[in-house]
């Protein structure tokens, strides 16, 4: 077995809604980057594409030709299954009276006070007319008070069996209590609909309090396991020859093997936008004085924005993709429509200028793109007012300067305005959209963003960065080296991590320390069991453990996640109540200016994270300055600058050293 820091040929892959970006570390400290078009249809055939291409390079350039240590890869393959709906037909079973748990939901509504008068709740994940109701019952103790109904749950699952059902959700009262009944519901099904239907039991991806919440991130693993593990399943075979380890990257930045996210696919639905956060903090905030920092990632069709703090990304114990929203660990990304691709519309009943979330993706793509997009886009407004070059990915994509020009004419003209007042509008709008993204991870998480630095990167950011930037008041504006690849580099450094967490409701005044000793050594051995089942020898001998406490004011529904460390877990009692306490107290703070420091506290969950403990992959560091060197001047052209009206000469350059806008 290999340590992510010997000394092979690693690669990082990275699958976006425009593009496919290829990180190769070479044993000597070299990169190898390369970037090609998404395919749409099957994501693991431009993956492919990207590695041979890799390839191409390192046998120019380096002569190998051998297998790498491993792949690192991040994938939109559960996000697109959730947000176009081509999961797998999914039907849930629940205890008898909570048939509508999925349409209740909880009782936020998005918006300000009487957001309810114009709010249209979404569509249930899984139909009503596909929700089974078993008669039985279990107590909050975990003790049968019903048994299961098996008669009548076979009569039920024969009036399932005529809709059709691909996959089987089971998600019962109180089974985080004890997972007796849903293990009896499971057989049944199996019995009545056969071997080749997909089975998924709440206490095996939530074993936690919260029925809504288990329920609808038990049906979402559901809705796409069988997509993912298809995926998967070809993927592996189709790189089996690259590499012997092929990991995934999951939602909280942390890597998983194959097995593991084709049982828990929920946690990998921010996969993507997470290893371009992890990259940000192994290349920025190791590499650079600037700890705090918020990070701007513009692609192809949507805008994700994240906060690190002490170099560290944030994290949050749920995961939203558009309006769904489940308990998975995930970095705290805020993602808007606005990309490179959005589309800009004039309204004519307002009178307005709209700029996404519509976006034109990879086919036929912005207009410039030549394959046939006619719609001005966010790209055609920017290759107009010169801040594009006219090819792209070294020469190999030209872009259509005319194309981009027509486009944003014809808007233009509904608008009776000039072209480039049109194009500055565009851009003008998309910055402001992007700003409203960047204030929900800093001002409304109880932080100052002019205490932070901006990191812009992705295909688009670096364009968009300073003006940003001056909106949200974060400086420097930090554009670090190859922005455009760095979601795939930040796969090559992410580490394995797994989570095992468990329900432990208690009043913190009247809980021994030792007694939360015993539940986290409890959930340790289940974290290492589950991992050397799944993953064999391709993980690490070393493991780092860290705690996780969720805690709320007695009698509230809000919980706060704190850290819990192993010097926590020896004290006395009464100290790691005052430290509970503290954290509680500290976190409370931060977010809502206020905390009740004679409340009483409840324990709600414990957590155990397992990290490889091994050392990190380092990234070579470039040389500093702020000058390129005149042979890196490869042009120019002409620019407009903030709505100046003539156009100015402008040079450009390859990069070549990290940048940092003063």
């Amino acid at each position: 077995m290999q340590d992510p820091a010997d000394k092979g040929y690693q690669l990082g892959v990275d699958v976006g809604g425009t593009f496919t970006d290829v990180y190769v570390l070479t044993p000597h400290g070299q990169t190898v980057r390369a970037k090609v078009p998404t395919t749409i249809p099957d994501q693991s055939i431009g993956i492919q594409q990207g590695i041979a291409k890799a390839r191409e390079l390192l046998t120019k350039h380096f002569g190998w030709s051998g297998t790498f240590q491993f792949i690192h890869h991040g994938t939109t393959t559960a996000t697109n299954a959730v947000l176009e709906g081509k999961g797998a037909r999914t039907a849930l079973i629940v205890t008898a009276g909570h048939k509508d748990i999925l349409a209740l939901r909880r009782s936020q509504i998005p918006g300000g006070l009487g957001a309810w008068l114009h709010w249209t709740p979404p569509d249930p994940i899984v139909p009503l007319e596909r929700v089974v109701q078993c008669k039985e019952r279990m107590s909050v103790q975990g003790e049968t008070v019903t048994a299961v109904d098996v008669e009548d749950l076979r009569q039920s699952l024969k009036e399932l069996a005529r809709q059709k059902p691909e996959a089987i959700a089971i998600s019962l009262l109180n089974s985080h209590s004890n997972e007796a009944h849903e293990r009896v519901v499971a057989q049944t099904v199996r019995e009545e609909l056969g071997a080749n239907i997909a089975i998924i039991c709440s206490t095996d991806v939530l074993r936690e309090v919260g029925e809504y919440e288990r329920t609808v991130t038990t049906c979402t693993n559901t809705l796409v396991k069988p997509v993912v593990e298809k995926y998967l399943h070809n993927l592996s075979k189709a790189l089996e020859a690259e590499s012997e380890a092929i990991r995934v990257l999951k939602s909280d930045g942390g890597l998983t093997s194959l097995t593991l996210a084709s049982e828990l696919p929920v946690n990998i639905l921010m996969s993507g936008p997470a290893g371009g956060v992890k990259g940000v903090a192994d290349v920025v905030a190791r590499s650079t004085p600037y700890k705090n920092l918020i990070t701007l990632d513009m692609g192809g069709t949507s805008t994700d924005c994240a906060l690190i703090y002490n170099g560290q990304p944030q994290l949050r114990r749920e995961t939203i993709v558009e309006s769904l929203s489940v308990r998975a660990p995930a970095v705290d990304i805020k993602t808007v429509g606005a990309g490179g691709g959005s589309i800009a519309t004039y309204m004519e009943l307002t009178e307005t200028l709209r700029v996404g979330p519509e976006s034109a993706g990879a086919a036929p793509g912005p207009a410039s793109y030549g394959k046939g997009g006619k719609k001005p886009t966010v790209t055609d407004a920017n290759l107009v007012l010169g801040y594009l070059p006219k090819t792209l990915l070294g020469g190999e994509f030209a872009l259509d300067v005319q194309a981009a020009i027509n486009a944003v004419e014809d808007i233009a003209n509904q608008m009776k305005l000039p072209v480039i007042q049109t194009a500055e509008d565009i851009i003008t709008i998309i910055n402001e959209t992007m700003y409203g993204a960047l204030r929900l991870v800093s001002v409304e998480q109880g932080y100052d963003p002019r205490e932070f630095a901006l990191v812009a990167f992705g295909g688009a950011g670096p364009l968009h960065a300073n003006a940003v930037g001056q909106l949200l008041g974060a400086w420097p504006v930090i554009i670090p080296p190859s922005p455009g690849i760095l979601c795939a580099q930040g796969d090559v450094t992410t580490k394995l991590r797994h989570e095992q967490s468990a329900t432990f409701i208690r009043i913190v005044s009247e809980t021994s320390v030792i007694e939360a000793r015993e539940q986290y050594q409890m959930l340790e051995q289940e974290c290492r069991d589950t991992l050397s089942r799944t993953a064999g020898d391709l993980w690490p001998l070393s493991w780092k453990t860290a705690y996780e406490a969720d805690l709320r004011y007695k009698g509230q529904a809000l919980m706060l996640t704190i850290q819990i460390t192993d010097k926590d877990l020896a004290l006395t009692t009464g100290k790691w109540h005052d430290v509970l306490r503290q954290k509680f107290d500290q976190q409370h703070q931060q977010m809502f200016t206020y905390c009740l420091p004679d409340f009483e506290l409840e324990l709600m969950r414990l957590g155990v994270v397992l990290e490889d403990a091994s050392l990190g992959v380092d990234i070579p560091e470039v040389a500093k300055g702020s000058i390129a060197p005149s042979d890196a001047k490869i042009g120019e052209q002409n620019i407009i600058v903030q709505g100046e009206k003539d156009w100015r000469p402008c040079g450009i350059v390859r990069r070549l050293a990290s940048m940092v806008f003063k």
